[in-house]
């Protein structure tokens, strides 16, 4: 149901506008950050597995589940091809979330439109751990760029909202589809959102926290393989 999706849609817009706040006036140290997007890691590969994958395998089969995934494996990279990272700046980062918050965010209120998927929490739990370091991180560094504490926090919290809706409209979009499509969009949405854990989530993880964010991952995979 429409609510469900938009309750979903804020748990993930919450922790945006949190570590926003966190990241304008008590910044952590680098390794938590890459803890909790390491957990955020491990959280989503349990979600693209259990709930998108493995439902869509079962009513779509192996080839074209397959064609599915790598057709979103594909378009994410084409599209991150296209608009490049632009630099590791605030705004650069705030876009990057955006980018792929718009990927995850439609692919979990795609993962709530009933069947075994229907309460993707492996992934609602990803996407909540993901976004609460990058909004730390991008609120940090508008805040070293000089930009005021109210635009930054108004214009992250504008964009939780704006990614809280992604969910809905995921969800509402492919509500009355049959099964076997809805099978190959969300196999086609967790190919886009690997590809970001590929490209974004865990090399960032690395970056902050060294080898040590493998112990994260492994506990995001733990926790949510228990969830579902």
């Amino acid at each position: 149901m429409v609510l469900q999706a938009l309750l979903f849609g804020i748990g993930t817009a919450l922790p945006l506008v949190a570590g926003a706040a966190v990241g304008i006036y008590r910044p952590p140290p680098g390794r938590w950050v890459g803890a909790l997007l390491a957990f955020a890691s491990g959280s989503l590969l349990t979600g693209l597995a259990f709930e998108l994958f493995e439902p869509a395998f079962r009513t779509a089969g192996p080839v074209r589940t397959a064609l599915a995934l790598f057709a979103g494996t594909g378009l994410y990279v084409a599209v991150k091809y296209r608009v490049g990272t632009g630099g590791a700046d605030g705004r650069a980062l705030l876009a990057a979330v955006v980018f792929d918050g718009l990927a995850e965010n439609v692919t979990l209120g795609v993962a709530l439109v009933g069947g075994p998927a229907g309460e993707p929490l492996a992934i609602l739990v990803g996407v909540a751990a993901n976004n609460l370091p990058e909004a730390i991180a991008g609120a940090d560094e508008m805040s070293e760029s000089g930009r005021s504490p109210v635009r930054t926090l108004v214009l992250w919290t504008a964009t939780a909202g704006g990614l809280a809706g992604a969910v809905v409209v995921g969800y509402v979009a492919f509500a009355g589809v049959g099964e076997t499509i809805l099978a190959l969009v969300r196999a086609t949405g967790g190919g886009a959102v690997l590809a970001s854990l590929a490209v974004e989530i865990m090399p960032d993880a690395y970056d902050s926290g060294g080898p040590s964010v493998a112990f994260a991952t492994a506990a995001g995979l733990l926790v949510t393989f228990v969830l579902v």
